[in-house]
């Protein structure tokens, strides 16, 4: 079957679902702590070990609902049908608690943070593998991976900026409850766009479903696993500082909202180039001169100082035009490591995610630590010895798990062969 045959208009009915999902992702991470702090008073100390335990829940149950998504595949369409409904309550919920319930919102909490995860890793990882189910060729993935990837930047843009919006004209809770309710509609248009389009064009047999050990198993797996956990760290480590290095180096607070857009509008605008150099020279190749851009890009920002805010719109563009290669390219070939794979597609995506929260915590785990054992303390006064620690964790700690990445994906037996065309 011909790349051809995958036709455009399927590819943006396909990919239009990465919008509401990333919509509804971006708040649960930045927006809940702090509205469940300012607005419902729960203590820092306990909602932060509410956070973690569930974020840890959360990272753990993406396998298991991988695996049940295989088991059950040929009720795939359905499944992701029946947890958009679910998805919708849990979000609105859970910036919307009754007044019954406030004397408990920590239950309240931590019951809707669960419907919400499950449903959302749900739709997550049954999305991933009905794309794979699209394709019928290696090319295909790389397209169905550009359209979803893209989309998906489109939500985090839209999700970053209509908070602000809104509360310029609403108080915080009245607009984060019109931030949920915005999500029904957009996530109904968008799903059911997806599945009325999407159709699964190779057969993919899953008579029997293999088990963790067997998906493991596989050599190719494993290293797109473990080269997407290593490249995945810097971009971890960077959106969890990248305030205070705004705030504290910068001194450009005020500009963090388009900072952030001009970065993520470069990475869309950069898949259409990484797309046809994947086809022409391979996807490793490709990545391989994203990463590398990437790090060359991206070391300057080390020296960057108050007044420097031209500098790091350039290396926004930059480093952003490269990320359009990681957001795609990597997908793309666990796709085409799962895709001879019968039973394990979901499952692989679900072990992807589970990767890919994990670096989430790790990066925390290792910057934050760095910055505290450097004498950085957000929101005052620091000494040239803590803003040069907070630099070095902003700009070179990344370049070296990128550096990492890159080594382990050159000496990686991963192979795409050029297109013959």
């Amino acid at each position: 079957m011909a790349e051809t045959d995958l036709r455009r208009r399927t590819l943006l009915r396909y990919g239009i679902l990465g919008l509401p999902l990333a919509f509804a992702g971006l708040p649960i991470y930045v927006h809940v702590p702090k509205f469940y702090a300012e607005e419902i008073h729960v203590n820092l100390g306990v909602l932060g070990s509410i956070l973690l335990f569930i974020r840890l829940f959360d990272a753990i149950i993406d396998p298991a609902i991988g695996y049940l998504s295989d088991k059950y595949y040929a009720h795939g369409k359905r499944i992701m049908a029946c947890a958009v409904p679910v998805l919708i309550a849990g979000y609105i919920g859970l910036f919307n608690s009754p007044d019954a319930v406030l004397p408990h919102p920590i239950a309240w909490l931590i019951v809707c943070l669960t419907v919400v995860y499950i449903s959302f890793s749900t739709l997550m990882i049954n999305y991933y593998t009905l794309g794979v189910g699209m394709a019928a060729t290696t090319h295909d993935h790389t397209r169905i991976a550009a359209f979803r990837e893209g989309s998906m930047l489109g939500g985090v843009l839209l999700a970053s900026m209509l908070p602000p919006i809104l509360m310029q004209h609403h108080s915080i809770r009245d607009s984060y409850f019109l931030f949920s309710l915005i999500l029904a509609p957009l996530l109904i248009l968008c799903a059911w766009l997806c599945l009325s389009a999407a159709r699964t064009r190779t057969k993919i047999v899953h008579e029997t479903t293999l088990s963790f050990r067997s998906l493991l198993g596989s050599a190719n797996v494993r290293w797109v696993l473990f080269i997407g956990f290593c490249n995945a760290i810097p971009g971890a480590i960077t959106s969890t500082l990248f305030m205070f290095f705004v705030t504290d180096i910068l001194h450009e607070e005020s500009y963090s909202g388009p900072l952030l857009a001009i970065y993520f509008l470069s990475a869309a605008a950069g898949m259409p180039l990484w797309t046809k150099l994947s086809t022409r020279y391979g996807k490793k190749h490709s990545l391989l001169v994203a990463m590398i851009v990437a790090i060359i890009c991206f070391v300057w920002a080390y020296g960057l100082g108050e007044g420097d805010l031209v500098p790091f719109i350039i290396i926004c563009i930059l480093s952003g035009l490269t990320l359009g290669a990681d957001s795609m390219l990597l997908p793309s070939m666990l796709a085409d490591t799962l895709a001879d794979k019968p039973g394990a597609t979901a499952t692989g995506f679900g072990l992807w995610n589970l990767t890919s929260k994990l670096t989430m915590a790790f990066a925390a785990g290792i910057a934050l630590p760095l910055l505290s054992y450097g004498g950085y303390k957000p929101g005052m006064e620091n000494t040239p010895h803590a803003l040069a620690q907070l630099s070095l964790c902003y700009a070179l700690l990344p370049c070296l798990f990128k550096a990492i990445a890159v080594t382990m994906l050159k000496i990686s037996p991963l192979h795409q062969p050029r297109s013959v065309s």
